[in-house]
């Protein structure tokens, strides 16, 4: 495929480099620093988009994308409270969209134990759960988005939990339908998610830790070749359904 990737930041090299390994050949960089902006995007070549920018200009670019039917992967967050306006815009176009809050595939297989393991312990009350986040010092949202994609999982499967609550307790206690999910950010530790399912008796963790950007890269190529045979809206359980 030719690829043109948008938005020159932490990923973009990684992205190239795990292009270039599965036999990719990048059409064009979209950024600043190259003097590139997206209407360049209409005198080129390219099959696929994967866009790693900010969620300032995620919304203006998907709207473009599907105007000029262009298919993109788009792993710019928190943007998703217009999920269903750019359903809608897609919809309508002839090419394709997948988006997810996160791209590494193991992430989801973590979703999936998690979603099970409710499954069972929602018949049993003595369960408490709560979760806890590690991000390094230069992760801009708290919580990730990661996190609220875990607690949404948790609110859809629990009947006893049904309100999410991430800021500080002040002069009170938690209320049991109330699922607490906290967040620290800190140096270069290790993205780690965790979830705790706790009893009078034992508590049980399922816990994710990741040490390197590289998975989202690959994984954002991967959807890449997916989408290229696909039109109209995908989320990435789409694509992790064929492949667990």
């Amino acid at each position: 495929m030719k690829i043109a990737i948008v938005g020159y930041g932490r990923m973009w090299k990684l992205v190239e480099d795990y292009a270039k390994k599965r036999g990719h050949e990048i059409a064009i960089i979209i950024d600043p620093i190259y003097n590139t902006s997206k209407e360049n995007l209409l005198n080129t070549e390219f099959d696929v988009i994967i866009e790693f920018s900010i969620p300032g200009a995620a919304m203006e670019n998907m709207k473009f994308y599907a105007e000029n039917n262009m298919k993109v992967v788009m792993a710019t967050t928190w943007w998703y409270d217009k999920v269903e306006e750019i359903k809608e815009l897609f919809k309508k176009s002839n090419w394709a969209i997948l988006w997810s809050s996160n791209f590494s595939l193991w992430v989801h297989l973590f979703w999936k134990m998690i979603e099970n393991a409710w499954k069972i312990i929602n018949n049993f009350d003595d369960y408490d759960v709560f979760w806890h986040e590690f991000h390094h010092n230069k992760k801009a949202d708290s919580p990730s988005w990661t996190a609220i994609t875990t607690a949404n999982i948790i609110l859809d499967n629990v009947d006893r939990k049904k309100e999410l609550i991430t800021e500080e307790l002040k002069h009170r206690a938690i209320k049991p339908e109330e699922l607490h999910f906290s967040s620290t950010r800190w140096w270069n530790i290790p993205w780690t998610h965790s979830v705790y399912f706790d009893s009078l008796f034992d508590t049980i963790k399922i816990e994710h830790t990741a040490r390197t950007r590289e998975w989202f890269a690959l994984w954002s190529v991967v959807c890449a070749e997916w989408l290229n045979k696909k039109t109209w809206y995908y989320e990435i359980s789409d694509f992790v359904k064929e492949i667990i």
